[in-house]
């Protein structure tokens, strides 16, 4: 894969993660805006912030030499995919947890 092409697909991966980003947002805000506005407000800050330093990483690394942006990419995705095994976890033990409240 060219430079060029690395750097059309980081522009790609930006564009879609911060969209991925907008949405979890909106759908965080709307479920919780029904129960919690305090939590919904830290909750947009908190995917704010996240926005923006991922964008800012992801501008810092398409500076780099292709074989550096792999390595950096490739620890993002390990990092990514860890934080998603936690919360894959996370939501099965709640949903576990929800069937045995409503048992009770």
């Amino acid at each position: 894969m060219s430079a060029q092409e690395v750097k059309l697909k980081l522009k790609e991966t930006i564009r879609s993660v911060r969209e991925l980003l907008l949405t979890l947002k909106k759908a965080a805000h709307e479920q919780l805006s029904r129960t919690a506005p305090k939590v919904t407000h830290t909750l947009d800050k908190s995917f704010d912030r996240a926005s923006k330093g991922l964008s800012d990483t992801l501008k810092l690394i398409s500076k780099k030499t292709t074989r550096e942006q792999l390595e950096l990419l490739r620890s993002y995705r390990s990092l990514l995919q860890k934080q998603n095994e936690f919360v894959e976890a996370k939501i099965k033990a709640l949903e576990k947890q929800e069937t045995s409240d409503a048992n009770s």
